[in-house]
C-alpha cells in the first residue's frame, strides 16, 4: 500500500490543523509506515508536519496557495525530503503542484472530516 492509498481511504473528524496532523499519522501507522511529526530537517530551520521515510507530508487547512509552495520549494531542497505531499482541505491548494519543480509533489485534498 502506498501513503497515497492510506491517504485516499483516510476519513477522521478535526477540529484544527494539529488534529489533523495527529490523526493523519495515527492512520499511517496504523497502516504500517514509520511516522515522524513535526520532522526537523537539515536547513536547520525547517520543520515539517510529518515524515515517512524520504516523503515529506505537508498539512493545510488554510492559507493561499502561493505561500504553501513557497514552503514546500524551502522543504524540497532539504537532503531528509526526496518527495512531498501536501494534505490539504482547500481545493485551491492545487495548483502548487504545478508551481513547484523542485521535486515531486502530490496533492491530496480530503473532503468532509472537519467539525
Amino acid at each position: 500500500m502506498s501513503i497515497e492509498d492510506a491517504l485516499a481511504s483516510f476519513s477522521a473528524p478535526f477540529v484544527s490543523e494539529d488534529d489533523l496532523q495527529r490523526e493523519l499519522a495515527g492512520a499511517l501507522s496504523t497502516a504500517g509506515f514509520d511516522v515522524k511529526r513535526e520532522a526537523r530537517l537539515s536547513d536547520g530551520v525547517s520543520r515539517i508536519d510529518l515524515l515517512v521515510g524520504t516523503v515529506g507530508l505537508e498539512v493545510k487547512t488554510d492559507g493561499d496557495w502561493r505561500s504553501v509552495a513557497q514552503q514546500l520549494l524551502r522543504y524540497s531542497r532539504c537532503d531528509e525530503v526526496n518527495r512531498l505531499i501536501l494534505v490539504t482541505t482547500r481545493a485551491r491548494h492545487r495548483l502548487v503542484s504545478s508551481a513547484l519543480a523542485e521535486a515531486p509533489v502530490s496533492v491530496v485534498v480530503l473532503t468532509g472530516g472537519a467539525l
